[in-house]
């Protein structure tokens, strides 16, 4: 499961030990740069300098980045070919490269999918950056600091734990099918029949546990009279100039190298 690989790396990876507003800065800063610069070259300084810190600096490893970027990259695909076909009355055969009907392709949309797709992947791998090498832990200490209302961490604090409860769960009943046959073919309910009945009934299960959790975790806290903040033990890290040097010089970097080679470029 990619949340649990995305938690695992961000645990082990050396750049836990850096404070998270450094990491946030370079995170935020090349999204930033991949979102207001030109899809061509933009997205691409963005994307390598993304990779080059993920894979280099962070020392993750690219299995992990690859099933983190799985999803993502097929939701940029489906958004990209919603905006490639466009509807419309129809168009000149000239300016279009297919056209049925009031469906068509052209260069305007053709374009304008392949800077969305761009856009969006490197706006993907800045954020994951972030993602893969700071726990939620870590994020949420460092947004308490920053004043962010309690109620709402709280929320995001016990939602993620509780994702990985039910991830647990969902483990445990899915192999517990498996041992009991649970996709194997009976007379006329052929496997695939049976599967598409295990994952309804597993879904279902896993759904009422969530529900049962939820409230066996509100009764806990209202028993013990928990009226507080759930806080964690903060950890003092030390800053490093050196990184933010380089996080400045390479977003700078990026946004002053776009601009002249993307105007060459249209020419």
């Amino acid at each position: 499961m990619t949340i649990t690989s995305l938690d695992d790396a961000a645990w082990d990876s050396p750049w836990r030990s850096r404070p998270v507003g450094e990491k946030v800065g370079l995170s935020v800063g090349l999204i930033l740069v991949a979102l207001c610069t030109p899809a061509w070259p933009g997205t691409l300084f963005v994307s390598v300098a993304a990779v080059v810190a993920i894979l280099g600096c962070a020392r993750i490893r690219p299995k992990v980045l690859r099933q983190a970027m799985s999803a993502p990259i097929v939701f940029l695909i489906l958004g990209g070919l919603s905006v490639l076909v466009s509807v419309g009355t129809a168009q000149a055969t000239a300016d279009v490269w297919w056209h049925g009907g009031i469906f068509a392709i052209g260069p305007v949309s053709g374009r304008q999918a392949a800077n969305l797709v761009a856009h969006g992947l490197a706006g993907t791998l800045a954020l994951m950056i972030l993602a893969l090498t700071t726990p939620m832990v870590d994020l949420l200490t460092w947004m308490r600091r920053l004043r962010v209302p309690d109620p709402l961490l709280e929320i995001a604090s016990l939602t993620y734990r509780l994702i990985f409860v039910l991830l647990n769960t969902v483990f445990t009943a899915h192999e517990a099918q498996k041992c009991r046959l649970g996709d194997a073919p009976v007379g006329r309910l052929n496997g695939y029949r049976r599967r598409l009945e295990n994952t309804a009934a597993l879904m279902g299960s896993v759904g009422v546990r969530a529900w049962s959790r939820a409230n066996r975790l509100n009764e806990g806290l209202v028993n013990r009279g928990f009226e507080d903040s759930l806080l964690t033990l903060p950890i003092q890290r030390v800053g490093s100039w050196r990184f933010k040097l380089v996080t400045v010089l390479v977003i700078l970097g990026s946004w002053a190298a776009c601009w002249p080679i993307a105007g060459r470029l249209w020419r």
